[in-house]
């Protein structure tokens, strides 16, 4: 990875919001997909940022309705469209009468969450003066894994995972529609990349380890590639926030990037960035790299870029509401590439609609569609689960349970990390319930005649001890018999989108005709050129794993280390 002297642009000052040779087809689609935006409301409900029921009203402020999307919706299907905060993109030229301080850098990272904090420590660790420019009031963080292979934590525990094998497995899953070489790099340089995290956090995250070797279930392996973080992904971020501010780091909350900045050559020389007293311009010698995260709180976007089936997920569960498409919306304004549509949406099984992800839902009960017919094996990784779920009538299906619920729920959970109860508090605001199938069929809205059918045949297959139809796991084969009878009407749950600027397996973010935008790079899920078609949930913790490898190599490139 070692950069070319012909690949370095000569650095020259930054101009004053200069967008010379930004003007083209694709800023102009950027432009149009920011139309309407800065009304977006900055309220979001307590479940996360969904709408609890499907919105059709002409009043919203995006442009577009609520059944209409640029793809088409033949089904007629709704949405719960989510609300996030306002959108920090800035589409029109700003006077440079507004710029109330002019900041000099060596680098200018975007979003202060899992791939921004690692790119600035480890930029800063190596002696670069770097600013973070973060939209939020803290940094954003979540979940409970990192991915890698070759790490000392695998070692650890004996766990020894085939490269070769992993990555024929994730340019499968992407039907090759992905850069190679950027799933090449994420095999060859994670486990390097992880050990130095591991390194720089110390032991403020606790343990790190492998809860599981690779495991193969109707025909999908599951890769052991996670590394379990003791003290959770929040933990982890904010030991980075502390090692880049150790190192020099200034970390800028509630001011959020705006607008790139180009010099004469074109290459991106620095960032624009709002603050309560106006806009400030960030010069950056070195390169802006954007780690601003996913678009899921824009729906002008994703009603344009994601397929309608997709979109009628009952909750949206990431708490970062400040994930609006600022950084995508910049990359495409300076003439990057992005992903083929449709784009893709990290969706979970269970649902609800609550807004929330109903956890006791998520278990391997029986599942049913309006017609009460049973449709998939409910041992499946996530996210063909929640394709299965959201390829049925309506987007949605029907998880059927029976007996003693709290029994029930602990048969069910194997090695999930919740109580029984707490699985129940999860479901008990939407658990239907009825004193017969008959009872639980008409309250849903099932065919009850298939119901008792499915049910019938379910239980031949339970009391026979495998399933013969869908090859669900025999230790998951729990009867429908007496009752009460339950249902939770489930479709599936949004945590991200994963699409975004084309990259090169430098991170550099590419131009619509192949070439690379001179000091201007992505991380994280603001970047693209890895998934399609569906995020691959059993290339398990990849999401946080490309976050952390890439957000180290950055930072050593943009030092001139590789």
């Amino acid at each position: 990875m070692k950069r070319n002297e012909s690949d370095k642009p000569k650095h020259r000052s930054a101009k004053s919001i200069s967008r010379r040779g930004f003007v083209g087809a694709t800023a102009i689609a950027a432009m149009s997909l920011a139309g309407g935006l800065s009304g977006c409301s900055s309220q979001a409900n307590s479940q996360g940022g969904a709408s609890e029921t499907p919105v059709n009203d002409s009043t919203q402020t995006s442009s577009s309705g609520s059944n209409e999307t640029l793809l088409p919706n033949p089904c007629g299907l709704e949405f719960s469209r989510p609300q996030g905060s306002e959108v920090s993109f800035v589409s029109q030229e700003i006077d440079p009468s507004e710029i109330t301080e002019t900041i000099e850098c060596d680098v200018v990272v975007c979003g202060a969450g899992i791939s921004g904090s690692t790119v600035a420590a480890s930029a800063a660790q190596n002696g670069l003066k770097v600013v973070v420019l973060e939209k939020g009031n803290t940094f954003a963080a979540r979940g409970t894994e990192i991915g890698a292979i070759g790490d000392r934590a695998h070692k650890a525990a004996g766990i020894e995972l085939d490269g070769n094998d992993f990555l024929n497995d994730a340019l499968e899953t992407a039907h090759f529609r992905c850069d190679r070489t950027v799933w090449e790099t994420w095999v060859e340089r994670s486990g390097e990349a992880l050990d130095w995290g591991m390194d720089t956090v110390g032991d403020a995250c606790g343990d790190f380890y492998c809860t599981s070797d690779n495991s193969v279930f109707a025909g999908v392996t599951t890769w052991g590639t996670g590394v379990r973080v003791e003290k959770g992904i929040a933990s982890f971020v904010e030991a980075m926030v502390s090692s880049a501010e150790e190192a020099g780091a200034e970390f800028r909350y509630q001011t959020p990037a705006c607008k790139l900045a180009s010099d004469d050559s074109g290459a991106v020389a620095g960032v624009v960035a709002k603050t309560s007293d106006g806009y400030v311009q960030f010069t950056a010698s070195k390169g802006v790299v954007l780690a601003t995260g996913g678009y899921e709180y824009n729906w002008d976007i994703m009603s344009k870029t994601i397929r309608p089936r997709d979109l009628a997920v009952y909750a949206w569960i990431n708490p970062t509401l400040t994930n609006t498409g600022d950084g995508h919306l910049m990359g495409l304004e300076a003439g990057a590439a992005e992903d083929d549509y449709p784009h893709i949406l990290m969706n979970d099984p269970a649902g609800a609609k609550t807004g929330n992800r109903a956890n006791g839902a998520m278990l391997a009960f029986l599942r049913v569609n309006e017609n009460g017919e049973r449709f998939v094996n409910e041992n499946l990784s996530f996210e063909y689960m929640s394709n299965a779920i959201m390829y049925q009538p309506g987007a949605h299906g029907f998880v059927i349970m029976s007996g003693d619920i709290l029994s029930a729920l602990d048969k069910a959970k194997g090695g999930a990390p919740w109580t029984p109860e707490d699985m129940y508090d999860s479901i008990k605001d939407v658990l239907i319930e009825g004193d017969s199938l008959e009872d639980l069929a008409s309250k849903c809205g099932i065919d009850y005649e298939n119901l008792e059918k499915t049910v019938a045949r379910y239980n031949e297959l339970c009391e026979l001890g495998e399933d013969v139809d869908f090859g669900k796991n025999p230790t998951a084969l729990l009867p429908i018999e007496e009752g009460p009878y339950y249902a939770v009407d489930e479709s599936g749950c949004c945590l991200v989108s994963v699409n975004g600027l084309r990259t090169n397996a430098r991170a550099q973010v590419l131009g619509v005709d192949g070439s690379v935008i001179p000091n201007l790079y992505a991380l994280g899920n603001v970047s693209g050129s890895m998934f399609n078609g569906t995020y691959p949930h059993h290339l398990s913790a990849v999401s946080h794993g490309r976050c952390v490898t890439w957000g180290y190599l950055v930072g050593r490139e943009l030092a001139g280390l590789e």
